[in-house]
């Protein structure tokens, strides 16, 4: 996903072993390390900042605080370097709609419906 490219280890997906020699070679030249993770949809950084993305669209929705509130809650409480509108305005809105949006679909877990506020901005609502 867009944003998430630029970061000391990456995450990757292999089913032969022997790449892994040749992908730990590239890393080094590209100044980065890898960890394999399992052949599934969103693999993991991406699925989990889908999530807090779309709890975030939830809480505004809500009312619960702006978009401002939440991001700065985020960034000081967590420390993670952005909150979850910088995250959805640095990978783009529509790609993580669309990923959660694909999460729902196949696995039929709750936890990825996209908020309404969420699919309106991505352009993925029906209305």
């Amino acid at each position: 996903m867009p944003g998430l490219l630029n970061r000391p280890l990456l995450e990757v997906v292999t089913n032969h072993p022997g790449h892994a020699s040749r992908l730990s070679s590239i890393c080094a030249e590209l100044g980065t390390s890898f960890v394999a993770v399992r052949d599934q949809i969103g693999m993991v950084t991406p699925r989990v900042i889908a999530m807090i993305i779309n709890e975030a669209y939830l809480a505004v929705e809500e009312g619960i605080a702006s978009r401002e509130d939440v991001d700065l809650a985020m960034k000081l409480g967590t420390n993670y370097p952005y909150g979850p509108f910088e995250w959805a305005q640095r990978i783009g809105v529509k790609e993580v709609a669309n990923l959660l949006k694909v999460l729902h679909e196949h696995t039929h877990d709750a936890r990825y419906k996209i908020s309404d506020l969420f699919l309106r901005e991505a352009g993925l609502d029906k209305g």
